[in-house]
């Protein structure tokens, strides 16, 4: 009797926005190792303090809306004994999954920037916000890839990720009047946006970074917005969602910078490379320009940092899709990376590597034998691997 041959297993690949398509940007390399052969970092820095932030911003937040239930709103400032109890509460949590902070001096500056942020963000953000970590998802056409490098049958990808925030604004509600996160989005938008709408806001525990003079996929400034765009396609698609005008990035460490922080942004002033300027000769610009490293810290304004945390990103039909187009020829890479491994190629061979980001190369665990990293940075922090001297013949 004839008997049927089982098909092939047909998976969906799932691609997620943060974990996968901007963890491939930032290296191929180092998200083959750790995000496909699931190697934890011996150093999560930047895990370990993305993570605390956001933990501590969602658990003020719940408290927040649970004086709300209670019919006691109680926005922040609160009292030291309330933030200190919410850090250590999001530091359990996190130690329990093996992630700490490793070093003292990190964690006090976690601390610290937790603090600005719940404290002076949190009485302006909190009475925005709609929903925490909303999940988004959808599924597009796979690009296809070199035929002698397929490796398995699949027509589309499923898309995922989590947004940090989604907020509802009606601009007729005299609460939010003076509200400077809606009257900064709505300046940016030139006052043209509708009675109702929804913001995007993603937290990004890093600093402002410089403009980029070109749309390039290895500038953090590029992939970022695409993130964004792609965030508000896939939150359009959602039953509740109103129209989404705007994604806004919210850079945490610009609202405690440290001294290293304010050293580039006093080069970038100078050269002329970022966006958000003091105003001329005004107490911002004037400490700025004046201060020197070995000098203490001057006391910014809050109006200023503010303006340096928030990145309002406009979004619309067309950049929606352009920014869906780009990652899926980030898809079409890694697809790319991992058919060549699949047929034979090493590692180091296989998969892209993007020496770029100084800071992403220092702390990676394959910077001991990546030609990269040997080759642009190990002199410089002195790690440049020991090699045989060559043999006279």
């Amino acid at each position: 009797m004839p008997l049927s041959v089982r098909p092939k297993i047909y998976s969906l690949p799932s691609y997620s926005l943060t974990g996968d398509l901007l963890g491939f940007l930032r290296c191929g390399l180092q998200y083959r190792y750790t995000r496909i052969g699931k190697l934890p970092a011996s150093r999560p820095v930047q895990q370990w303090f993305g993570e605390f932030i956001h933990g501590v911003l969602e658990e003020a937040y719940r408290r927040y809306r649970e004086s709300v239930t209670q019919g006691a709103p109680s926005l922040p400032p609160w009292p030291a004994t309330e933030l200190d109890d919410i850090r250590q509460l999001i530091k359990d949590r996190l130690a329990a999954r093996g992630l700490r902070a490793w070093a003292p001096d990190l964690e006090q500056l976690g601390d610290e920037r937790a603090l600005t942020a719940a404290q002076e963000l949190g009485p302006h953000l909190f009475p925005l916000i709609h929903r925490a970590e909303v999940r988004v998802t959808g599924a597009r056409l796979l690009p296809p890839i070199a035929s002698h490098l397929q490796f398995r049958e699949a027509d589309r990808y499923e898309m995922v990720g989590v947004v940090d925030v989604v907020t509802h604004v009606q601009l007729a509600d005299p609460a939010l009047a003076a509200n400077p996160i809606v009257r900064s989005v709505s300046g940016a938008l030139g006052g043209n946006v509708p009675s109702e709408f929804e913001l995007i806001i993603d937290y990004k525990g890093m600093r402002r970074p410089p403009v980029a003079k070109t749309v390039a996929k290895n500038n953090l400034w590029t992939q970022y917005e695409w993130q964004l765009q792609t965030y508000a396609g896939l939150r359009q698609k959602q039953a509740d969602a109103l129209d989404v005008v705007a994604g806004v990035l919210l850079y945490v460490n610009e609202l405690h910078p440290t001294r290293s922080d304010l050293r580039m942004l006093k080069d970038e002033i100078l050269a002329g490379t970022t966006d958000v300027l003091p105003a001329k000769g005004s107490p911002d610009d004037v400490a700025i320009r004046a201060w020197r490293s070995s000098q203490p810290l001057p006391q910014l304004s809050f109006r200023y940092r503010l303006a340096r945390a928030l990145r309002i990103v406009p979004v619309s039909q067309t950049t929606v899709q352009q920014a869906e187009i780009a990652f899926d020829d980030v898809v079409k890479d890694i697809e790319t990376c991992r058919g060549r491994e699949e047929y034979g190629s090493t590692l180091l061979t296989a998969w892209d590597r993007n020496p770029t980001q100084e800071s992403t190369c220092v702390v990676c665990d394959s910077r001991t034998f990546c030609p990269d990293y040997q080759a642009n940075y190990a002199a410089r922090h002195g790690e440049l691997t020991p090699r045989l001297p060559a043999r006279k013949v």
